[in-house]
């Protein structure tokens, strides 16, 4: 049994009485915080509110204003005859029957006033009760006049129409301009007409407010204040006007406040008009509650401030008096209910907590026993009941542990013992006797499995004048691979017999044949990858040359100058569908070497990014090393290949084997 931990200490004598005082004492002090802060939530609450239904109230008024002025000027740019009349200005009836049209327009508007400015000519006219039932044309706009600006502009707007607060010095009317581009059935502005309403009724109707401490405005696009309760805030002449002195943003000190506010503009703007979002701001040095909604035919946003130091948004000595009163009765409560707490259930539960402490620290002797009646009581009764069974089944716990990891110690121990022997046997097919027997100096090997056992080997069968090299992969690595190293190995042994070694691609088409007789070939088995990768080369000595073959695996050279490759067929020995395989020949001249590798290395991931190998850094790897004797290419290609693994772990079974006959043997 493990060693138990350290005991828990039982709580201070005292430590319950102290910790209820203190408890007392925090609960008054939260109670009063909470009653400040509800108090101030509540105004908070309340002067948002206040600033919503004022936004919203405004925006009612504007768009009961504004909208209908602006409806009506609208059909008044649709009317035919003033269309016909912008094309036609010096045609006597045209102009006649556009005046008399333009006098029931007139009376329609609330201002009693219209104007048509004409592209073509930049003439502009004013008809109002003075000049009726004609208009006058009052001066023509000049493009060098910065009065003039708005005209130009709202003809280029895509809009189709402007808002304009603005002076007009020679009318000598201070109007909220409503201008309405005017087209012809190409849909090319020919003119501008609309009407205007006086800025000393709008403000008085629109931002009418009582209420101390509380500021509505109207604001475009760009923050420029269009309305405002103080005339010596607005922003005039706005319409073409890229410098504009007297934004919102001006009264602003802040600039979190400033990028605050604006977030909150866009916000209401994409909501078309559905939401009015709200903000905390200092506007003109005042802490502030601020409310904004958009109104989307006019692309105006109206504000409404509220300051929370001057507005009356609840009466304070009253929530005062109710807050102190509420803290009073809950000070009176808190006493009364915390002696009882104390006695009936604090101290209980702190020898309670005590003795389950002792047991979670491991003394399972420990004992909680009761005698009283109550809910205290079944509970100490449980967690006595609860401690003992824990002990129970830890103890038998432990006695299952020790069972279970002999166990799987000993089925450890057999499965390791398997695989080495299995490893001993995979060794045995390898032909390193030989090789070593044969072609002292003229060959390595490179044979990294990923685990103990794998799934790649290689061939070498040598007879007089001629000699056979092999590289084989199979599908898989580990245990499986090399169970399928078997099955290739006696496959080839097969085609090694009756098939001449010279036509490597004789005995890959031989040993696919083998292969496939050798496994089941039902839908089931299919569906289990057992594949295999080879690469086959006949060296005849005699003649100089080197026939090589190979089933999804190639065959690397070089002289030491440039590296070449002879890929494999795209189909491996005993893939789903049968392959046909070609052999190639290269001359085996003196200072040639050849390499045979399996696509373990070529897919080893490595480097900064994790690709693989590849194929382009195998052969510059080649081009580099390919003069070398044969043990320090070895030795360099092993210092490569770990230089690029770095930490990361092997992903396949690697094998390269590589061979070159300087001689003329």
């Amino acid at each position: 049994m493990p060693p138990l931990p350290a005991p828990v200490p039982p709580p201070q004598a005292g430590r319950a009485g102290w910790s209820l005082r203190s408890k007392t004492v925090g609960l008054l002090l939260a109670a009063l915080l909470i009653g400040i802060r509800v108090a101030e939530d509540i105004r908070e609450n309340l002067g948002t509110a206040l600033a919503r239904n004022h936004a919203q109230l405004t925006k009612q008024r504007i768009l009961s204003a504004v909208g209908r002025e602006m409806a009506l000027a609208q059909r008044f740019a649709e009317s035919t005859v003033l269309r016909e009349w912008m094309t036609g200005e010096q045609d006597p009836a045209k102009t006649e029957r556009f005046f008399r049209e333009g006098e029931g327009f007139r009376r329609a508007f609330a201002d009693q006033a219209y104007f048509a400015a004409l592209a073509s000519s930049r003439h502009f006219y004013f008809a109002d009760p003075q000049a009726a039932p004609r208009a006058a044309m009052r001066y023509t706009a000049d493009p060098a006049n910065p009065d003039d600006a708005w005209f130009f502009a709202t003809l280029k707007s895509s809009q189709g129409y402007s808002l304009n607060v603005d002076y007009d010095k020679k009318l000598q009317v201070t109007n909220v301009w409503i201008n309405i581009v005017v087209r012809d059935e190409g849909e090319r502005p020919i003119g501008i007409a609309g009407t205007g309403l006086n800025l000393s009724r709008f403000l008085s109707n629109v931002l009418a407010n009582r209420e101390t401490g509380v500021v509505t405005m109207v604001l475009d696009q760009n923050g420029a204040i269009i309305a405002h309760p103080d005339p010596r805030q607005i922003a005039y002449a706005t319409a073409g006007n890229q410098n504009i002195e007297k934004t919102i943003y001006r009264l602003l000190e802040r600039p979190a406040d400033k990028e605050a506010l604006r977030r909150t503009l866009v916000a209401a703007a994409s909501d078309e008009g559905e939401g009015t979002p709200t903000l905390r701001l200092k506007l003109e040095g005042a802490p502030s509650l601020a409310a904004a909604t958009y109104i989307p035919s006019l692309r105006w946003t109206v504000l409404t401030a509220v300051d929370l130091n001057t507005s009356r948004v609840f009466d304070a000595p009253l929530i005062t008096a109710l807050a102190l009163g509420s803290l009073l009765l809950l000070a009176l409560l808190v006493g009364l209910y915390t002696a009882g707490l104390n006695r009936l259930v604090l101290a209980p539960l702190a020898a309670l907590t005590a003795a389950v402490q002792r047991i979670g620290a491991g003394h399972y002797g420990e004992r909680l026993r009761s005698n009283r009646g109550d809910e205290i009581g079944a509970l100490t009764r449980a967690f006595d009941t609860m401690a003992q069974q824990v002990r129970a089944h830890s103890e038998n716990l432990e006695r299952l542990v020790d069972e279970r990891t002999r166990e799987l110690a000993e089925a450890h121990r057999k499965v390791t013992d398997s695989i080495r022997y299995a490893s001993l046997i995979q060794h045995a097919i390898l032909p390193d006797k030989a090789l070593k027997a044969d072609l002292q100096g003229q060959y390595f090997v490179l044979w990294r499995p990923r685990d103990v056992v794998g799934g790649d080997f290689y061939l070498y069968r040598g007879a007089a004048g001629q000699c056979l090299f092999g590289v084989v992969d199979c599908a898989g690595h580990g245990v499986p691979g090399a169970c399928m190293t078997m099955i290739a190995h006696a496959a080839l042994e097969v085609a090694l017999g009756d098939t001449p070694w010279q036509d490597p691609a004789a005995l890959l088409q031989r040993t696919d044949q083998v292969a496939r007789g050798m496994l089941p070939g039902d839908d089931r088995s299919r569906q289990i990858a057992t594949s295999m990768d080879m690469g086959l080369c006949h060296v005849d000595l005699e003649r100089r040359l080197v026939t090589f073959a190979g089933a999804r695996l190639g065959l690397f050279w070089s002289d030491g100058d440039n590296c070449e490759e002879i890929p494999g067929h795209r189909r491996g020995v005993n893939d789903r569908r049968s392959g046909s395989y070609d052999n190639a020949q290269v001359p085996l001249a003196a200072g040639r070497t050849f390499y045979l590798v399996s696509d373990g290395l070529l897919d080893q991931a490595g480097g900064d990014q994790g690709y693989g190998f590849g194929a382009r850094r195998l052969a510059a790897w080649i081009r580099t090393h390919a003069h070398l004797p044969l043990a320090e290419q070895k030795s360099a290609l092993l210092e490569e290949i770990q230089a690029y693994q770095g930490p990361l772990a092997q992903r396949d079974d690697i094998t390269l084997l590589a061979f070159r006959f300087d001689d003329q043997r």
